[in-house]
């Protein structure tokens, strides 16, 4: 019979190994109220929430932090608390420029994935895309773009291009946001690999440049 690791330290060796192939520096569990790193934020920021496995560095140029974060997030419908793990890649943009506030996710995420951010930031709406240019019908099918209503052609103009077709083919299930100059990749997989994780950073850095690409032209 194949022996199995346990499951933290299975993923603990993932993680390590995805940090060390790409030169992060590990501190592992960090305080969110230690002022000693720089919290990672997004949608998933909380009182409550816990992170392990942080790593910080650089890729291609591009400053990056890394956490898995836990929390335990409660239904207001049914008061039952689900416990929510998720996989975050922040990367910081290189531009200064004011860009709009932008959720990416598949239409298949949890319940409780949604209601996180939804919670947290009720501006957010989902956006028939398609003003602009014709988007991969496959795209629209699988993904929904989220963002403010009055913001919804800069957006489009962000999302020009080959990005549609790129998340088509590459991101499969991982979600991204875009606020106050970061780009956070999240994957809510429970199966975690390097190559999930390499999926991360490579797509999310090509995304993050193409976004500091576009900016210098709104």
């Amino acid at each position: 019979m194949k022996l199995s690791l346990p499951k933290q330290t299975g993923k603990k060796n993932v993680i390590r190994q995805f940090v060390d192939q790409y030169g992060l520096v590990y501190f592992g569990h960090v305080d969110q109220h230690d002022d000693d790193h720089q919290v990672i934020r997004g949608m998933t920021v909380s009182h409550s929430h816990r992170d392990e496995h942080y790593s910080v560095g650089s890729y291609e140029s591009y400053d990056i932090s890394f956490v898995e974060r836990t929390d335990s997030i409660k239904n207001p419908k049914t008061d039952k608390v689900q416990h929510h793990t998720w996989h975050i890649l922040q990367i910081d943009l290189h531009n200064t420029v004011d860009l709009p506030h932008i959720f990416i996710g598949l239409h298949t995420h949890s319940e409780s994935f949604y209601r996180q951010l939804f919670t947290k930031y009720s501006h957010l709406r989902p956006l028939p895309i398609g003003t602009l240019r014709q988007y991969d019908p496959t795209f629209v099918s699988q993904y929904r773009v989220y963002g403010h209503p009055s913001e919804h052609l800069e957006i489009e103009r962000l999302l020009h291009d080959t990005v549609d077709k790129v998340f088509v083919q590459h991101f499969g299930s991982l979600a991204i946001e875009l606020h106050d100059g970061a780009l956070y990749v999240y994957s809510e997989s429970r199966a975690l690999h390097v190559p999930l994780l390499e999926a991360m950073i490579k797509n999310g850095v090509w995304l993050a440049r193409h976004i500091d690409e576009i900016a210098k032209q709104l």
